[in-house]
């Protein structure tokens, strides 16, 4: 039986919600504690797992022409934080191979792991994800400029497209990769089958991919109640509507503070309707 609590109140907006979370928290980044924090009950099944890339060689060697380089670009904290953990491994400075280079990158969250390094970032797009880093590099002349794209194994290939067409040059290293969660998901779909989850939060579309992959046949049509859905980011959105599902919940800053906050505000209005 599920636990159902009072009305929401402000101290607890989320309290009586059962939220599927389908990533994996990390220490500096926990989109379950904040859920929880505010009153929901959270049910922990990631997706996909982070793994180092399959090869290292294309990272230390950029390091080492780093000093050649005109841009840096980090297209999320993951990157930061697996690109800093390579160069403690090779016992250099991220303030010293950075020192030299204009950076940019994706998101608040992104810019906020690099200045706990020392970097800081001077290009922050309004718009968290590439086509924002698209729209900010429009205002600069990028010919013969050199980009070193430091993201994850086997990318979106519009901002390396994008740049290119302007006339620069690119340099992509993997500092890591995205593969599919190892585990069995019995205990997943009987929660669903029992209509015992009310929100679904993808927070990127690798998530939403494997998520399908493990439905039966039919399954989700044939759910009495569905879960709404909830995203964080334009693209991940567009890979839950391509499966011609809804979704109900799309913050528009992308970041999980703001995809925390726009999921209290629906639901205590809901709640103020009912």
């Amino acid at each position: 039986m599920r636990f159902v609590s009072d009305q929401p109140s402000e101290t607890f907006p989320l309290a009586g919600l059962r939220i599927l979370v389908t990533r994996q928290d990390t220490p500096d980044s926990s989109l379950s504690r904040m859920l929880e924090y505010k009153g929901a009950s959270v049910l922990k099944t990631p997706m996909t797992q982070i793994r180092p890339p399959t090869s290292w060689e294309s990272f230390d060697k950029a390091v080492l022409q780093a000093s050649n380089f005109d841009w840096a670009v980090f297209t999320s904290r993951k990157g930061v934080t697996h690109c800093f953990s390579r160069l403690e491994h090779l016992e250099l400075s991220p303030v010293v191979i950075f020192s030299n280079l204009k950076i940019a990158c994706v998101g608040q969250a992104t810019a906020a792991a690099l200045a706990e390094n020392g970097i800081i970032a001077g290009l922050i797009p309004e718009q968290f994800q590439s086509e924002g880093l698209i729209s900010a590099f429009s205002q600069f002349n990028l010919n013969e400029k050199i980009f070193w794209l430091i993201q994850a194994e086997s990318p979106r290939e519009i901002l390396h497209h994008a740049l290119q067409k302007q006339g620069a040059k690119i340099i992509s290293t993997p500092v890591y990769r995205n593969v599919p969660a190892e585990k069995d998901y019995p205990f997943l779909l009987a929660e669903l089958g029992e209509n015992n989850i009310d929100w679904i939060l993808f927070a990127s579309p690798s998530a939403v991919k494997n998520f399908q992959t493990i439905l039966p046949a039919g399954f989700w049509n044939n759910l009495t109640a569905k879960p709404k859905i909830a995203c964080l980011g334009e693209v991940t959105a567009d890979a839950v509507q391509n499966f011609g599902w809804s979704v109900q919940a799309k913050p528009d800053i992308q970041d999980f503070e703001h995809l925390v906050q726009l999921l209290c505000e629906m639901n205590l209005g809901d709640s103020d309707s009912r």
